[in-house]
């Protein structure tokens, strides 16, 4: 649980610390910029009001994260500062997390504030984060540290700071005049306290003449008993809201009144640390007491165990240590903070770590390092609390799972059985549902787990532990064969996940339910094969991977990734364990059908089934995951599951396989809902070519139409598959027909251009269409790839009748035909296509598939491969798209907006990235098709304030304006954001950017 962000609010009788807000102005200068000075010294206050000056006149974007305990997780830390610049934490790392925030408002500049850094320790993932982030600051993006210490050892040694830091913070003469007038006092009553502005504030809110040492004391007993208490309160919570603060005590009306006391938004209070040291040295110790136990439990009963824990460090409590170790680990068993645990253990001495709440950190931090680490099974020993061992227990289930350990989970399953009371708490019963659930899972009862699963209240999976049973919940949803389902859940909540095999979940879960289109040849490149396992996951998940990915290349007829994967998998060494096995036959016998050895496959799953009989139904569930390939090979397996309800996804892969079976029986008389994308994810391409000769031969058209797709989507795979199948006997004359009606490779090479001038090139030579109605056909197809006659007509000859029409369209077919060659057009009554292919490209096409590649990568959190779709889409880009389409079709309007939209996308990533050139001719690209967008305009005023050259600067400013003018209207706010940082930068009085590294606030 993390407090709201953003500066301090004004608080009554503030001094405005004008030469420091000038000094802090040149922030947008320069990179970096540090503010470090000890407590009490204002360096929070300065900032906010350099913050509420600048929002008045803004020169860019600026976010504010106060640094809390927790922040050391550079995860944690990553995630506040997107939410600070109030976009999506995206699945990447946490320091490529932070650069995307940085430069997602480009091209405006960018300003990050990290308030109380001194939070994060040195040697965390989030100091490493903070020391990553300085070295690799994006152009137009700038940081401000500020803190007692700076989180990075580097920058000292890099001899970055110097002088005495606290110097400049200090009041002066004149604003201490100021602050004593303002507390109607004579000036002497400030002097000699060196200018240190938390003293200056105390002293003047104590009684005049009272002695320094007395301040606090003074302070506080002019506060009533409940004034007391809620400021004690506040200072051992560090910051609260009123609804907390009011749970514990009475809030004071003028709480913010009270010296060192901060408000933040619209009820949100902080006090400075100095008053919990006061407070605690000054008050009564078991009032202390007292209230650190009240706070605890009302932060623990809340889930903040970060702040608790914080609490129980700052007072040597060991007792709440150990609670909020117990609520912690709980509560991110998925994603657990180990440097946290690293930090809390480190303030306990070790001689202390047998508590139960420390033995459980101490298993979940090593646990983090290394699943199989034995200290991990002993946690789930020897605990009397049962919420203890509840979650000794979960973690200790995700080890032995993710080890594929099924009898330690037996065991952990018969100690389950024993807890009492877990139901009551949502996060154990949460944590219960799932260690339950994978005992159902390891005994076949598919069915019982997913009754526990969805029987959870929707309030509990919300939690943090929940994502680990979503994945489970996706896992157990594919055996049942409920994959529809699976898919729309794995997309929901698992496609942004910051592990990249996880982010996979989603493509197999959609090609289970019958949509191939992630795993086809054309959705991947050389450089990211999609047979290859991601590099985070673990070995369980490695070998799911990997005999999922041999099934998947049987059913592409893909031989290479086949034998790159059966060849880890027979170097695996699994293949005991009943799950193993079953997954193992499957792939062998995919392997052996691809070979054209139909009886190897066929003794691979009988050696299975003599090994694991199907009444055992983990067997059973196993052998089902592929269901075609038993149902066609095993009699036993096909009895079996002709005789049992199936889920959707297997009801659509069984038929399938029936119709197969039926072709090779010679009934087959009717192809029913059969899609070819049921075929080709339910069966190995040499069964699904062999299903569209028997279809073909029995005078289906649902034959013709399979292997057209196939040939469309696998090219020559589906051909030399169906090759192999012309030589026998019983589907020859099936397959004779099929190699006619689909050509394996049309007769010339064709590419159609329409992103610019058309453009049309056969084998290598231009081919010239001078017929308008032929241009303009082919752009229609090329902009829809297929449509229906009527319409064409319309488009084309809308003054026309349909009988005329229908002439001029046979003609203009027959014209366009002869120019591409004859393969490259598919009609028939009803429908003209553009048959996309190896030998047929389009432009548009291509940028299509760009354009949906930049979308899942930004979906999946992928920036690099966003800018890599983009750049690839927009090198088609060539000047007006389709320029010989009917004025009818207004397609050419939506993808010149598509377009210039991506060449602003990228051209803002180019600028960030400090690629000015790129990023200046992106923006007059843009401004080529569409002269009025401000978009545009900011882009080339950002690239040319970088490029800090005057002349071009002013020209660009001048043009600019004349265009807006133009426009009769005033222009949007971050325009004039833009406008502003081009004119500062055009002044020769600044420093060129770079001149400093860091701004040093001393």
């Amino acid at each position: 649980m993390r407090l709201p962000g953003g500066p301090p609010r004004a608080i009554s009788g503030e001094i405005l610390r004008t030469r420091l807000i000038d000094r802090l102005a040149a922030r947008w200068d320069v990179p970096v910029t540090t503010v470090v000075a000890g407590p009490g010294f204002g360096k929070s206050t300065a900032l906010a009001q350099a913050t509420r000056l600048h929002a008045a006149d803004p020169r860019g974007l600026e976010a504010w994260v106060t640094c809390e305990p927790g922040d050391e997780d550079a995860r944690r830390l990553s995630a506040a500062i997107c939410r600070a610049f109030a976009v999506d934490t995206p699945a990447v790392s946490p320091l490529d997390a932070v650069l995307e925030a940085l430069r997602s408002a480009s091209p405006i500049e960018t300003c990050l504030i990290l308030d109380d850094c001194h939070e994060i320790p040195p040697g965390s993932s989030g100091q490493r984060l903070i020391t990553d982030l300085v070295a690799g600051l994006p152009i137009g993006a700038h940081l401000v540290l500020s803190g007692r210490r700076l989180p990075s050892a580097r920058l000292h040694a890099a001899d970055l700071l110097d002088g005495v830091l606290e110097a400049d913070l200090a009041f002066d003469a004149g604003e201490l005049d100021q602050a004593a007038r303002h507390a109607e006092r004579p000036a002497a009553d400030v002097a000699g306290l060196g200018g240190w502005p938390a003293l200056v504030r105390l002293t003047l809110a104590a009684p005049a003449g009272v002695a320094r040492d007395y301040l606090w004391e003074e302070v506080i007993s002019a506060l009533s008993p409940g004034d007391r208490d809620a400021l004690l309160c506040l200072a051992v919570l560090g910051s609260a809201d009123t609804a907390t603060l009011g749970s514990l005590a009475p809030v004071p009306l003028e709480l913010d009144r009270i010296p060192l006391v901060s408000r933040f938004g619209a009820g949100e209070f902080r006090a400075h640390p100095l008053w919990n040291d006061a407070l605690v040295r000054l008050m009564p110790a078991d009032q202390v007491a007292s209230v650190r136990a009240r706070a605890a439990d009302l932060l623990l009963e809340r889930g903040d165990a970060l702040r608790a824990g914080s609490i129980a460090i700052a007072a040597g409590d060991v007792a709440l240590l150990d609670r909020a170790s117990v609520v912690l680990v709980a509560s991110t068993l998925a994603t657990f903070p180990q440097d946290t645990g690293v930090r809390w253990l480190a303030a306990v001495p070790e001689v202390m770590h047998d508590r139960p709440g420390l033995r459980l950190l101490t298993a979940a931090t090593r646990y983090a390092s290394r699943a199989d680490d034995a200290f991990v099974d002993d946690m789930a020993l020897n605990h009397e609390d049962p919420r203890v061992k509840t979650v000794a227990l979960s973690l200790a289930t995700i080890a032995a799972h993710a080890r594929g350990d099924e009898n330690r989970l037996g065991a952990l399953f018969q100690e389950s059985l024993d807890l009492a009371g877990a139901e009551r708490e949502p996060t154990l019963r949460l944590l219960m549902a799932g260690v339950r659930g994978a005992i159902f899972e390891l005994m076949g009862s598919i069915d019982d787990a997913l009754a526990l699963l969805e029987d959870l209240p929707p309030d509990d999976v919300d939690q943090q532990p929940g994502k680990i049973i979503v994945r489970f919940h996706v896992y157990l949803l594919l055996l049942a064969g409920r994959a529809d389902e699976a898919a729309v859940i794995a997309q929901t909540y698992l496609a942004n996940s910051p592990y990249a095999h996880v982010r996979r979940m989603p493509q197999f879960a959609r090609w289970m339910a019958g949509d191939p289109r992630d795993l086809l040849p054309s959705a991947h490149d050389a450089s990211h094969p999609a047979h290859l396992p991601e590099s985070d996951a673990n070995d369980r998940y490695r070998v799911n991977f990997l005999a999922f990915a041999a099934v998947v290349a049987a059913s592409l007829g893909d031989r290479p990734a086949l034998d790159h994967v059966s060849a880890q998998l027979d170097a695996s060494g699994l293949g005991a364990d009943t799950r193993d096995a079953a997954m193992l036959a499957t792939a062998s016998a995919a392997r052996a059908v691809l070979d054209g050895d139909e009886q190897a496959a066929t003794a691979e799953i009988a050696d299975f089934i003599a090994d694991h009989p199907l009444d055992d139904p983990v067997a059973q569930v196993h052998l089902r995951r592929f269901l075609g390939y038993a149902y066609v090979l095993s009699p036993q397996a096909r009895e079996l599951w002709d005789a049992e309800p199936l889920g959707p996804a297997h009801q659509r892969v069984r038929e399938a396989a029936r119709l197969l079976l039926a072709g090779r029986a010679g009934r087959l008389t009717s192809t029913g809902d059969v899609t070819p994308e049921t075929v080709l994810i339910a069966l190995p391409l040499p069964w699904s070519v062999e299903l569209a000769a028997h279809a073909t031969a029995a005078g289906l058209a649902f034959g013709r139409r399979l292997m057209q797709w196939l040939a469309d989507h696998l090219g020559r795979r589906a051909h030399e598959a169906l090759l192999l199948v012309q030589a026998r006997p019983a589907v020859a004359a099936g397959a004779r027909r099929l190699l006619a009606e689909v050509p394996a490779q049309p007769a010339g090479r064709a590419r159609v251009e329409v992103l610019g001038p058309l453009r049309v090139v056969v084998d290598g030579r231009p081919v010239e269409l001078r017929r308008r109605r032929v241009r303009q056909l082919l752009c229609v197809l090329a902009a829809h790839e297929e449509m229906d006659r009527e319409r064409l007509m319309d488009l084309l000859w809308p003054d026309l009748d349909p009988a005329a029409a229908a002439r001029n369209l046979r003609v203009t077919l027959t014209y366009l035909r002869q120019a591409l060659g004859p393969d490259h057009l598919r009609c028939d009554r009803s429908w003209v296509r553009l048959a996309r292919s190896a030998a047929l490209t389009v432009d548009l096409a291509e940028l299509r598939d760009h354009l949906d590649e930049a979308r899942r990568a930004r979906q999946r959190g992928d920036p690099a491969a966003v800018d890599g779709a983009l750049a690839a889409a927009l090198r088609l880009w060539r000047g007006e798209p389709l320029p010989d389409l009917p004025t009818a079709d207004s397609t050419a309007d939506s993808l010149l907006a598509e377009l210039t939209e991506a060449a602003l996308t990228l051209g803002e990533r180019r600028l960030a990235q400090g690629d000015t050139t790129a990023a200046a001719d992106l923006a007059r690209r843009a401004m080529a098709a569409e002269p009025y967008a401000e978009r545009a305009m900011r882009l080339l005023l950002a690239v040319e304030t970088q490029r800090r050259d005057p002349a071009a600067l002013r020209r660009t400013v001048s043009q600019v304006r004349q265009t807006l003018s133009a426009l009769n209207a005033p222009p949007e706010q971050a325009t004039r954001i833009v406008l502003r940082q081009a004119e500062l930068a055009a002044r020769p009085s600044l420093r060129p950017r770079g001149a400093a590294l860091v701004e040093h606030v001393l």
